[in-house]
Parts: C-alpha cells; sequence; structure tokens
C-alpha cells in the first residue's frame, strides 16, 4: 500500500462501535496519528441512522456524509476532518491507521504535519501544535496562535 510514493506501515487497528447507551458520536477530528486512516465498514448501512461524514470546513454546515455498505472500505489522508454521528442502531467499523515508517509508528512522530506544516497548512500547523502541548506547552501555544 503507497501513498504519495511513499509504502505504508500500518501502525494500529482499532474497532469502533456506536450504540444505544454506548458511544454515539465521535466529533469532527483529524487523525493525529496516521498519515492515511483507512474505515472498513463491519455493519450493514440498514442498522443504524447517521455515520461517517466528512467536515471540509469549520462549521457543521460544511458536513457530508459518506454512506458505506458493509464490506465496504474508504481511505483518507490526515488533513481531511471527519467524524461519526449515529442517532440510532448500531455501527461497527474496522479503522487502519498507516504511517510513512515503522519509526513514525514506534515514536509517535508525525513527518507529514511537519512536512504540511511548512508548507502552510493551517490545519497541519493546528494539529502538529495540539501534538506538542505536554512536551513543549509554550511552543504549542505559539504554534496555535501562527495557525488562527
Amino acid at each position: 500500500l503507497c501513498y504519495q510514493g511513499s509504502e505504508l506501515v500500518l501502525c494500529e487497528a482499532l474497532v469502533r462501535y456506536y450504540e444505544d447507551g454506548r458511544r454515539r458520536v465521535h466529533p469532527a477530528h483529524f487523525d493525529a496519528d496516521a498519515l492515511v486512516t483507512a474505515v472498513f465498514e463491519v455493519s450493514p448501512p440498514d442498522g443504524f441512522e447517521g455515520g461517517f461524514y466528512v467536515q471540509p470546513g469549520a462549521h457543521v454546515s460544511s458536513r457530508l456524509p459518506v454512506r458505506l455498505e458493509a464490506g465496504e472500505v474508504i481511505a483518507h489522508s490526515f488533513d481531511l476532518q471527519h467524524g461519526v454521528e449515529v442517532s440510532s442502531g448500531t455501527r461497527c467499523s474496522l479503522i487502519l491507521w498507516f504511517a510513512d515508517s515503522a519509526a513514525a509508528c514506534k515514536d509517535k512522530s508525525r513527518p507529514w504535519y511537519e512536512r504540511a506544516a511548512a508548507n502552510g497548512s493551517v490545519d497541519a500547523l493546528y494539529n502538529l501544535a495540539k501534538s506538542r502541548r505536554v512536551d513543549d506547552p509554550r511552543g504549542s501555544l505559539r504554534g496555535m496562535r501562527e495557525a488562527a
């Protein structure tokens, strides 16, 4: 599996359940630990209302639902804001997070964010700053101000 000429390495696999009495929403976000994310839909779409969406803008009104059949896979890059909202029923998906090297998996480095931030991506600047909150709070704050 390749992305922009780089061979990808599987870092993590997660199973996500959305059902009554448990998680219903995963708000709009960027996948900080993945260069590429693959979402494998396990549940048939008639078993739940809502589901995966992309949100290209800052406001909720920019949300675009993505209907996936059971067994279908959608992949997206780190710079796509997305989320899940299930209003009823049960949804299950398998999430696969890929990086461009085993080292990036191991040390949680995010070289793709650094490259995009250097090229002026405000989303990458924000996410890079957010990832540095614990180790470098002042640098993180500077980065967030720069992204704003």
